[in-house]
């Protein structure tokens, strides 16, 4: 092929090339004839003179655009190239584009000799990492794009895979004391780390400070069952010992959740979901050094929830198959009556009979379904309360919200038109806010609760008295009512300090004008106590009634009234 035809022929695969993906520039060095030949779209992006150079003046222009700190790792990766310790150069580094501005990039590329070990060509493509979604700029590693991709290919190609997620703990007082510059060094610091202790996966970056971690594994390779664990000892005893930044030496420590699939069919969403349940254990398991490996201990027992979380998360996407509301009364304290009914969320599935929600609820906050499942949730709570506020004008239904819904951008305007498609008035509903809200950022959590309470809408802190809950919620929170757990009043005729703070919070509530509803009530006595012995406003539990369907809930309603 002459000169004239070879520049055609590879212009023509330049465009090709170029046209399938933004950010992916073609370039070949001619070695016979001493020419590197760049695309447009190279030549655009780092203002190069011209598409056609002299192969030294070439290398020697490009060099100098790469970043001082990264150049010398560039060239000495190069150098192996040329002197034939390997045949291909795939690098991560900055390079000054045409705007003066350092942009990060890869160079993935082959390395041709011909039969007497002369170089004969050289090709590739340099990846602008800012344009690409499939690689990110911080770090060089592959996106949760990529993740999904791969695994998607592992369930097409019938194989089993082990994914461990790890993060970094308070990272954000790495920023805080020494930059956002220092910080993205320090992440692709780890990127490094991950990549050396890798064991022949794949290492992706995903959002924040979480990696992840991917290996494939034939169908009855036992090594899955142990793999990982090693690995991610391995990476975090060497973080441990300190991430070097120029003469900083930075500490951090990282924790870390796995999952591995020990049958087909699993779809790979529910198992990255899954692996992200794992880790949010590990990060509240704050004394723990050990990788949370979602299915390592009773691994029969854990392999069956995997597939019931597959099937649920298949039933949300197919318009909530399988999920059904149960309500259970709320019974005045001063007249004995009903006032409310709590929404509870249940789930049926062929295969596994009725689920109840604390086994998947808090795993399933972990997907992006999930709040698909929370308007369906509202939506059929406030069409079922209809009838109950014919009868019972000032009748409220309690309705949960978690904080996947609460932490939306467009959580005020989709509950606002939730509520006026459902005719339901905004003085019948109370929304409880789940545990884990208290988790949110305060001022995010105190604005939503204005603007519901601002729609006329009444709030309720679910669980008071466990988990997260503290009294200066009472004063943090503009919230209408307080539920106090039934963990709480569990043997509390006999424990005083139980019967001290109960008496501290319902007074402090009723002094800033929220109400009191204490659940857990399975007897009368439990429910005289209570009811004489501290202020609160009412009552709920299997004394009055196990949560049933909603017809049953029609057919006892004359016995509360």
């Amino acid at each position: 092929m002459d000169d004239f035809l070879k520049v055609q022929y590879f212009d023509e695969l330049f465009n090709i090339f170029s046209s399938q993906k933004d950010g992916w520039y073609a370039f070949y060095a001619d070695y016979p004839h001493q020419k590197v030949h760049w695309s447009q779209e190279m030549v655009d992006f780092l203002g190069l003179p011209s598409r056609v150079m002299d192969n030294d003046e070439a290398l020697s222009l490009y060099i100098s655009f790469i970043h001082p700190d990264d150049r010398d790792g560039y060239v000495s990766a190069a150098q192996k190239m040329l002197k034939g310790e390997v045949d291909e150069l795939n690098y991560a580094y900055r390079i000054k584009n045409a705007k003066g501005e350092y942009s990060t990039v890869a160079t993935y590329s082959k390395y041709r000799r011909d039969k007497e070990g002369n170089p004969e060509f050289y090709a590739g493509t340099v990846i602008n990492y800012e344009k690409n979604d499939l690689i990110e700029p911080t770090t060089g590693l592959y996106t949760v794009k990529q993740m999904m991709e791969s695994m998607n290919e592992f369930d097409v190609t019938k194989k089993h895979y082990y994914l461990m997620l790890f993060s970094i703990r308070d990272f954000t007082s790495v920023n805080n004391k020494y930059g956002y510059i220092t910080g993205n060094r320090v992440l692709r610091k780890v990127a490094d780390i991950a990549l050396i202790y890798k064991n022949g996966a794949q290492v992706f970056r995903l959002e924040g400070t979480k990696f992840a971690i991917l290996k494939s594994f034939e169908p009855g390779d036992k090594s899955i069952e142990t793999y990982g664990v090693e690995e991610f000892h391995q990476i975090k005893d060497q973080i441990s010992k300190g991430i070097y930044i120029e003469d900083k030496k930075i500490l951090i420590d990282i924790y870390g959740g796995a999952v591995y699939t020990d049958e087909l069919g699993i779809d790979p969403n529910t198992v990255y979901t899954s692996a992200l349940y794992a880790l949010s254990g590990a990060k509240e398991n704050a004394g723990s050094e050990q990788l949370n490996v979602f299915n390592r201990t009773r691994l029969v027992e854990n392999q069956k929830k995997l597939s019931v979380y597959n099937e649920i998360r298949e039933s949300v996407m197919d318009g909530c198959r399988g999920f059904y509301l149960v309500y259970q009364p709320i019974i005045s304290k001063k007249t004995g009556k009903l006032i409310a009914m709590e929404a509870l969320l249940r789930w049926y599935g062929e295969d596994f009979g009725e689920i109840y929600p604390d086994s998947f609820i808090g795993w399933l906050e972990k997907d992006p379904n999930f709040y698909s499942l929370g308007t369906w949730i509202f939506k059929h709570a406030l069409e079922d309360a209809k009838d109950i506020i014919k009868v019972i004008p000032d009748f409220i239904v309690n309705i949960n919200l978690a904080y996947p819904q609460l932490e939306r951008d467009d959580f005020e305007e989709q509950l606002l038109k939730c509520v006026k498609e459902s005719g339901v008035s905004p003085h019948n509903i109370r929304l409880e806010l789940t545990e884990r809200c208290r988790l949110l950022d305060k001022k995010l959590l105190k604005n939503r609760m204005e603007y519901i309470k601002g729609l006329g809408i009444q709030t309720s802190i679910d669980d008071f008295g466990t988990g997260y809950s503290a009294i200066n919620l009472l004063f943090d929170l503009p919230t209408s009512q307080v539920k106090i757990d039934k963990t709480f009043i569990d043997n509390i005729k006999n424990e005083e300090p139980k019967r001290i703070l109960l008496k501290a919070i319902t007074d402090c509530a009723r002094c800033i004008g929220a109400h009191v509803c204490v659940e857990g009530i399975e007897n009368k006595e439990i429910a005289d106590f209570i009811s004489d012995n501290f202020n609160v406003t009412s009552l709920q539990g299997y004394y009055y009634s196990k949560p049933i369907p909603l017809d049953e809930f029609k057919e006892k309603m004359h016995k509360w009234m």
